[in-house]
């Protein structure tokens, strides 16, 4: 379940969060979560087809992969510190949580100011590319998530 901390206001519901990013340039939808639990990345690539190839067509998206990050994982540290610094894409950062949560910090369209999304199982997010922004793991410290990608090669970050 998603948060939006956003001009002093924490929003969690998610037509309200939908609304409020729409405003921002931001893709966010809620979706159903229909997973067994230990669902290996096929499993839950092929849960997800319909959904994610709708998105791919609509968005112009061509691959899509599954990430997850978690204690285990080789340079977790290194990997985190990358992501908690503040950076954009040439590409849309698009995330689809079906485990654990994260936070994403994102300027404004003023460029005043960052809010932040908590993201958790069921949220998509569409970060614009060229948008500045952050990322962090909340203290569960883990996630699993659907990445969808134009070009693979152009997913970079540029800090």
């Amino acid at each position: 379940m998603a948060f939006l901390e956003f001009k002093g206001r924490t929003l969690s519901e998610p037509e309200s969060i939908s609304r409020t990013l729409a405003e921002e340039g931001i893709l966010y939808e809620s979706w159903n979560l229909h997973l067994a639990e230990g669902s290996t990345d096929a499993d839950v690539l092929a849960a997800y087809h319909t959904d994610l190839e709708t998105i791919k067509k609509d968005r112009g998206y061509r691959t899509a992969d599954l990430v997850s990050l978690d204690p285990k994982t080789p340079d977790f540290s290194g990997i985190c510190e990358r992501f908690a610094r503040e950076h954009h894409h040439l590409e849309d950062e698009v995330r689809f949580v079906v485990e654990g949560e994260g936070v994403f910090e994102v300027q404004a369209l003023s460029g005043d100011f960052f809010f932040k999304i908590r993201t958790g199982p069921g949220d998509l997010i569409v970060i614009p590319a060229g948008r500045r922004h952050l990322f962090y793991l909340t203290d569960d410290s883990r996630i699993r998530c659907i990445r969808l990608f134009r070009n693979e090669d152009g997913w970079k970050a540029f800090y």
